[in-house]
Protein backbone atom coordinates (compact mmCIF):
# COMPACT_ATOMS: atom_id res chain seq x y z
CA UNK A 1 0.00 0.00 0.00
CA UNK A 2 2.94 2.46 0.24
CA UNK A 3 4.46 4.22 -2.80
CA UNK A 4 7.65 5.89 -2.76
CA UNK A 5 6.07 9.22 -2.03
CA UNK A 6 2.58 8.22 -0.19
CA UNK A 7 0.61 5.87 1.16
CA UNK A 8 -2.31 4.45 -1.44
CA UNK A 9 -4.87 2.80 0.59
CA UNK A 10 -7.41 3.35 -2.79
CA UNK A 11 -7.68 -1.02 -2.55
CA UNK A 12 -9.20 -0.51 0.74
CA UNK A 13 -12.18 0.61 -0.77
CA UNK A 14 -12.59 -1.77 -3.75
CA UNK A 15 -13.00 0.36 -6.72
CA UNK A 16 -10.20 0.95 -9.03
CA UNK A 17 -11.59 4.76 -9.74
CA UNK A 18 -11.00 5.76 -6.56
CA UNK A 19 -7.98 7.31 -5.05
CA UNK A 20 -7.11 7.53 -1.28
CA UNK A 21 -3.19 8.79 -0.41
CA UNK A 22 -1.58 9.84 2.00
CA UNK A 23 1.61 11.77 1.36
CA UNK A 24 4.80 10.52 3.51
CA UNK A 25 7.93 12.29 4.54
CA UNK A 26 9.72 11.43 1.34
CA UNK A 27 7.29 13.98 -0.54
CA UNK A 28 8.69 17.23 -0.75
CA UNK A 29 5.81 19.53 -0.76
CA UNK A 30 3.19 20.58 1.56
CA UNK A 31 0.90 23.67 1.72
CA UNK A 32 -1.76 24.84 -1.04
CA UNK A 33 1.04 24.57 -3.96
CA UNK A 34 1.67 21.01 -2.30
CA UNK A 35 -1.80 19.79 -2.25
CA UNK A 36 -1.89 20.77 -5.99
CA UNK A 37 1.06 19.17 -7.12
CA UNK A 38 0.36 16.21 -4.77
CA UNK A 39 -3.36 15.68 -6.48
CA UNK A 40 -1.64 15.87 -9.66
CA UNK A 41 0.98 13.42 -8.79
CA UNK A 42 -1.76 10.71 -8.32
CA UNK A 43 -3.34 11.14 -11.18
CA UNK A 44 -6.45 13.37 -10.03
CA UNK A 45 -7.70 16.98 -11.19
CA UNK A 46 -6.38 19.62 -9.17
CA UNK A 47 -9.17 21.71 -10.47
CA UNK A 48 -11.32 20.03 -8.51
CA UNK A 49 -9.42 20.40 -5.45
CA UNK A 50 -11.22 21.57 -2.10
CA UNK A 51 -9.03 22.18 1.01
CA UNK A 52 -10.36 23.31 4.58
CA UNK A 53 -8.73 26.47 6.44
CA UNK A 54 -8.04 23.59 9.57
CA UNK A 55 -8.83 24.92 12.88
CA UNK A 56 -9.14 22.20 15.34
CA UNK A 57 -12.87 22.23 15.34
CA UNK A 58 -15.64 20.14 14.94
CA UNK A 59 -16.74 21.51 12.30
CA UNK A 60 -17.83 19.85 8.89
CA UNK A 61 -18.64 21.20 5.32
CA UNK A 62 -20.62 19.89 2.12
CA UNK A 63 -18.46 21.08 -0.36
CA UNK A 64 -19.81 21.49 -4.03
CA UNK A 65 -17.24 24.22 -5.25
CA UNK A 66 -13.71 23.48 -5.22
CA UNK A 67 -11.07 26.25 -3.20
CA UNK A 68 -10.89 26.71 0.10
CA UNK A 69 -13.78 26.05 2.71
CA UNK A 70 -12.44 28.28 5.74
CA UNK A 71 -12.94 27.61 9.45
CA UNK A 72 -13.53 24.01 9.28
CA UNK A 73 -11.85 20.49 9.28
CA UNK A 74 -14.01 18.07 7.58
CA UNK A 75 -15.11 18.15 3.68
CA UNK A 76 -17.80 15.85 2.45
CA UNK A 77 -17.88 15.56 -1.56
CA UNK A 78 -21.63 15.16 -2.51
CA UNK A 79 -21.55 12.47 -5.58
CA UNK A 80 -17.68 12.73 -5.11
CA UNK A 81 -17.56 15.63 -7.97
CA UNK A 82 -15.08 17.05 -5.57
CA UNK A 83 -11.39 16.31 -4.46
CA UNK A 84 -11.02 16.34 -1.18
CA UNK A 85 -8.04 16.98 1.17
CA UNK A 86 -6.59 17.87 4.28
CA UNK A 87 -3.24 18.23 6.00
CA UNK A 88 -1.84 16.44 9.44
CA UNK A 89 0.69 15.74 11.58
CA UNK A 90 0.07 12.97 14.21
CA UNK A 91 -3.94 14.07 13.61
CA UNK A 92 -5.94 11.75 12.70
CA UNK A 93 -6.98 11.67 8.67
CA UNK A 94 -10.43 10.14 8.12
CA UNK A 95 -11.58 9.00 4.98
CA UNK A 96 -15.30 8.59 3.93
CA UNK A 97 -16.66 6.80 1.13
CA UNK A 98 -19.49 4.95 -1.04
CA UNK A 99 -19.10 3.38 -4.04
CA UNK A 100 -22.23 3.15 -4.42
CA UNK A 101 -23.36 6.92 -4.83
CA UNK A 102 -19.55 8.32 -5.34
CA UNK A 103 -19.83 10.71 -2.25
CA UNK A 104 -16.12 11.43 -0.33
CA UNK A 105 -15.17 12.88 2.36
CA UNK A 106 -12.07 13.63 4.79
CA UNK A 107 -12.19 14.84 8.27
CA UNK A 108 -8.82 16.16 10.15
CA UNK A 109 -9.45 14.60 13.45
CA UNK A 110 -7.46 15.66 16.70
CA UNK A 111 -8.08 15.35 20.19
CA UNK A 112 -10.00 18.35 19.87
CA UNK A 113 -12.30 17.19 16.75
CA UNK A 114 -13.07 13.98 19.04
CA UNK A 115 -13.87 16.07 22.20
CA UNK A 116 -16.19 18.56 19.94
CA UNK A 117 -17.59 15.40 18.47
CA UNK A 118 -16.66 15.71 14.57
CA UNK A 119 -16.78 12.35 13.32
CA UNK A 120 -20.77 12.26 14.60
CA UNK A 121 -20.90 15.69 12.45
CA UNK A 122 -19.51 13.85 9.38
CA UNK A 123 -21.56 11.49 9.81
CA UNK A 124 -25.08 13.74 9.89
CA UNK A 125 -23.52 15.23 7.30
CA UNK A 126 -23.73 12.43 5.33
CA UNK A 127 -27.16 11.88 6.37
CA UNK A 128 -28.73 15.55 5.96
CA UNK A 129 -27.44 14.49 1.99
CA UNK A 130 -30.08 11.48 1.42
CA UNK A 131 -27.13 9.19 2.10
CA UNK A 132 -27.13 5.34 3.68
CA UNK A 133 -24.42 5.22 6.71
CA UNK A 134 -24.72 1.14 5.56
CA UNK A 135 -22.76 1.77 1.85
CA UNK A 136 -20.02 3.83 3.54
CA UNK A 137 -16.49 2.62 4.29
CA UNK A 138 -14.02 4.40 6.51
CA UNK A 139 -10.51 4.55 7.50
CA UNK A 140 -8.19 5.91 9.85
CA UNK A 141 -4.99 6.70 8.65
CA UNK A 142 -1.60 6.42 10.45
CA UNK A 143 -1.72 9.04 13.01
CA UNK A 144 -0.32 9.58 16.67
CA UNK A 145 -1.06 5.99 18.56
CA UNK A 146 -1.44 5.46 22.61
CA UNK A 147 2.01 4.84 23.07
CA UNK A 148 3.00 8.07 22.34
CA UNK A 149 -0.54 10.17 22.66
CA UNK A 150 -0.15 11.82 26.65
CA UNK A 151 -1.73 14.37 27.88
CA UNK A 152 -2.14 15.79 31.72
CA UNK A 153 -4.70 16.40 33.73
CA UNK A 154 -5.83 19.72 33.38
CA UNK A 155 -7.49 18.68 30.38
CA UNK A 156 -8.41 15.24 31.04
CA UNK A 157 -11.37 15.76 31.98
CA UNK A 158 -12.60 16.62 28.58
CA UNK A 159 -12.05 12.60 27.31
CA UNK A 160 -13.77 9.47 27.93
CA UNK A 161 -12.48 7.16 30.43
CA UNK A 162 -12.56 4.05 28.96
CA UNK A 163 -10.37 5.36 26.08
CA UNK A 164 -7.94 6.94 28.33
CA UNK A 165 -5.45 5.17 31.18
CA UNK A 166 -3.31 6.89 33.99
CA UNK A 167 0.64 6.57 34.02
CA UNK A 168 1.21 9.10 37.03
CA UNK A 169 -0.07 11.50 39.14
CA UNK A 170 -0.91 14.18 36.36
CA UNK A 171 -0.34 12.27 32.83
CA UNK A 172 -2.21 9.65 30.95
CA UNK A 173 -1.98 8.05 27.88
CA UNK A 174 -5.35 8.41 25.22
CA UNK A 175 -5.81 6.39 22.82
CA UNK A 176 -7.29 8.12 19.91
CA UNK A 177 -8.12 5.73 17.37
CA UNK A 178 -10.05 3.51 19.22
CA UNK A 179 -12.09 6.51 20.65
CA UNK A 180 -12.65 7.54 16.45
CA UNK A 181 -13.65 3.99 15.92
CA UNK A 182 -16.59 4.13 18.77
CA UNK A 183 -17.43 7.42 17.96
CA UNK A 184 -18.23 6.11 14.24
CA UNK A 185 -19.94 2.85 15.25
CA UNK A 186 -22.06 4.83 17.70
CA UNK A 187 -22.99 6.88 15.28
CA UNK A 188 -24.27 4.22 12.59
CA UNK A 189 -21.06 3.29 10.47
CA UNK A 190 -21.00 -0.37 10.58
CA UNK A 191 -17.45 -1.29 13.11
CA UNK A 192 -16.60 -3.98 10.40
CA UNK A 193 -16.54 -0.99 7.38
CA UNK A 194 -13.71 0.66 9.09
CA UNK A 195 -9.76 -0.14 8.46
CA UNK A 196 -7.42 1.13 10.83
CA UNK A 197 -4.06 1.77 9.72
CA UNK A 198 -2.31 0.73 13.17
CA UNK A 199 0.91 3.02 12.23
CA UNK A 200 1.93 5.94 14.94
CA UNK A 201 3.21 8.65 13.43
CA UNK A 202 5.77 9.62 16.27
CA UNK A 203 6.98 6.33 16.41
CA UNK A 204 7.58 5.85 12.47
CA UNK A 205 10.45 8.95 12.64
CA UNK A 206 11.57 7.68 9.03
CA UNK A 207 7.95 7.71 7.28
CA UNK A 208 5.48 10.63 9.09
CA UNK A 209 5.48 13.74 9.97
CA UNK A 210 4.78 14.23 13.49
CA UNK A 211 4.15 17.90 15.45
CA UNK A 212 4.80 16.20 18.91
CA UNK A 213 7.91 14.70 18.44
CA UNK A 214 9.28 17.60 16.38
CA UNK A 215 7.87 20.63 16.89
CA UNK A 216 7.69 23.46 14.71
CA UNK A 217 10.01 22.03 12.87
CA UNK A 218 7.59 19.33 11.60
CA UNK A 219 6.01 19.28 8.18
CA UNK A 220 2.74 18.11 7.08
CA UNK A 221 1.29 15.18 5.36
CA UNK A 222 -1.43 15.27 2.79
CA UNK A 223 -4.80 13.52 2.58
CA UNK A 224 -6.41 13.26 -0.24
CA UNK A 225 -9.12 11.33 -1.34
CA UNK A 226 -11.18 11.49 -4.98
CA UNK A 227 -11.86 10.05 -8.32
CA UNK A 228 -10.63 9.14 -11.70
Amino acid sequence: MTQNQWDDYSSAFGHDDLIAVLSNRRYPGEGRSGRISFVRAVGLNSDNLAFPKQIHSGYVEIASHPGIVPNTDGIISPGGSIVCSIQVADCLPVFFANTESGTVGLVHTGWRGLVSKILPTAVNSILQIGESLRDFSVLIGPSIQACCFEVRDDVIDQFVPAFYKKNSNNRYTVDLQKWAVHQLADSGITRSRVTVIDKCTFCSQDEYHSYRRDRSKSGRMIAIIGWR
